[in-house]
């Protein structure tokens, strides 16, 4: 969840900083209820099973403050299979989160096909993310000119240039993918967010670190060609 524990990456000053609550309203939507406010209900709000909160926290480093909304969901014990079940997480509405991106050494089809799942993901369309993120890793396969019939057997192939550890991340996003257009499964917020980071690592290693590793030579080459 973002800034769980009060730990997080400051929008402002593009580092991870560590964040304090200023404000918080547990119940906003659908019914408002909040303590601070002369606007409280005559009862205990409503048990919703859905209901969302608003948190305004503020980044300790830069003295800037990012304004959260807060989903609660709450899955009865007859669905959840025991114990009531509750799932929280939260989408930052100020400052406003921009889609993800790749390093611009990616292919260009992949960037596109990771941004537009980013899209989704920012919108809370976490299906829809789920199967474009797997596109993404596809379109990766392909420029890496993976071998192999199906896409698990073209992530496999992958094994000669990636650990076995990134693979297996790489099969994480085929499945979210594969779950997400054929089992109707959907996945959390942090899950979808895992998912894109673990394909952000793979491309970090197949395409940025070689071409880091390129230039650094050039500028070798460079220097002891102009050297007297």
């Amino acid at each position: 969840m973002l800034f769980e524990d009060g730990v997080g990456f400051c929008p402002w000053h593009k580092r991870d900083s560590s964040f304090h609550v200023v404000h918080s309203i547990n119940y906003a939507s659908p019914h408002f209820h909040s303590p601070s406010s002369s606007r409280i209900l005559d009862q205990e709000p409503p048990d919703d099973p859905v209901r969302t909160g608003v948190v305004i926290m503020e980044c300790l480093h830069c003295g800037k403050s990012v304004v959260l909304l807060e989903t609660t969901v709450r899955i009865p014990a007859a669905e959840a299979g025991g114990e009531d079940e509750v799932k929280k997480w939260r989408t930052m509405v100020s400052p406003h989160e921009s889609p993800r991106t790749l390093h611009e050494s990616a292919p260009a089809a992949v960037r596109s096909l990771f941004a537009e799942a980013s899209t989704c993901e920012k919108s809370n369309a976490f299906r829809a993310a789920g199967v474009m993120y797997r596109a993404a890793v596809e379109e990766l396969t392909k420029d890496q000119k993976a071998s192999g019939g199906t896409l698990f057997d073209k992530i496999e192939s992958l094994k000669v240039k990636l650990s076995d550890e990134l693979v297996q991340d790489l099969h994480e996003a085929r499945m979210l993918g594969n779950d997400s257009i054929h089992a109707g499964i959907t996945y959390s917020a942090e899950e979808v967010d895992d998912v894109a980071r673990l394909i952000e690592e793979a491309v970090l290693v197949l395409y940025v670190q070689p071409e880091q590793k390129r230039a650094m030579r050039d500028a070798r080459k460079a220097r002891r060609s102009g050297a007297p």
